[in-house]
């Protein structure tokens, strides 16, 4: 049997971790990867819990409080090396829980997700040239919008796809939604990265990396945004144009993540889109302030 090596500080922080993160730890732990069995690593996060969507947990609250949020370096990394720089990108985290939760017989799926961000014209400099080295598939990125990946765990319980962001510490629909579509204070784990992220308009389950299998977006975006809000939304005089807005962006976004079309075509789109958000929740505050 293969043995697992971890540091001192790594190896009671794995034991005893069991409640949901506040914060990232200020110092990240350092893993020797040189033997490492991610079975037995999951096993030291989950401990006796049998439950699917616990274990899940368990080892999603973990990877968010013990690795490190990176900017995008454009660098392929094994799971091991990910694992031993204590941290990456999006991309990178979702990439080493999935592993961990293979390995530990979890069902799951990878998510695909491009956002709002507020208008950066240097982000979009650099997402027209890579467009240009690379293709269409970079334009997922741009002026006012980014990507960003993440996961969806079966539960068993309630026979659901639950989503699980290791970038941000949340799992679970509700905690999710309060912490993407939410009106309040978002509901996350590092808001240094999350504050950017404004509202997604496109997400997708893939089968690789940029290849889509099924859309999301409507599920979550609509249907449970407005479950979110009791209902209320639908009642709203905007509501009718963010599910339009969200509907003409779907197929361009699923287009562009597949290298076919250039998201940038479509900025007078997303920042509509952007717009319309703002003019929701504005209203939705104002009515229940009366």
């Amino acid at each position: 049997m293969k043995k697992i090596f971890l540091l001192i500080p790594a190896f009671i922080t794995v034991c005893c971790y069991a409640q949901q993160p506040s914060q990232r730890n200020s110092q990240f732990q350092k893993i020797d990867t040189t033997n490492l069995d991610l079975k037995i690593f999951a096993r030291t996060i989950t401990g006796d819990e049998t439950d699917d969507y616990e274990r899940a947990k368990k080892i999603l609250y973990w990877l968010s409080s013990n690795f490190e949020w990176k900017a995008t370096d454009y660098k392929t990394r094994t799971v091991k090396e990910i694992i031993a720089r204590s941290g990456g990108n999006c991309f990178e985290l979702a990439k080493v829980y999935m592993a961990i939760i293979k390995d530990a017989g979890i069902g799951y799926r990878s998510i695909a997700e491009i956002n709002i961000h507020p208008v950066t014209p240097e982000r979009q400099e650099t997402a027209a040239e890579m467009v240009v080295q690379k293709g269409n598939s970079y334009s997922v990125f741009g002026l006012q919008h980014n990507d960003h990946r993440w996961v969806e765990i079966y539960d068993k319980k309630t026979d659901q796809w639950q989503p699980a962001d290791p970038s941000m510490g949340v799992i679970g629909l509700t905690d999710w939604l309060k912490a993407r579509v939410w009106f309040g204070v978002r509901k996350t784990i590092d808001t240094s990265v999350t504050n950017q992220m404004i509202v997604p308009f496109a997400i997708f389950v893939t089968i690789e990396k940029n290849v889509i299998a099924e859309s999301r977006s409507s599920y979550y975006l609509v249907d449970k945004f407005n479950e979110l809000y009791d209902g209320k939304l639908s009642a709203l005089p905007e509501w009718k144009e963010w599910t339009s807005a969200v509907n003409i962006l779907t197929l361009p976004a699923e287009s562009a993540f597949m290298g076919r079309e250039n998201l940038h075509s479509y900025q007078d789109k997303i920042s509509h889109l952007a717009e319309v958000y703002q003019r929701l929740k504005k209203s939705y505050l104002a009515t229940e302030k009366k």
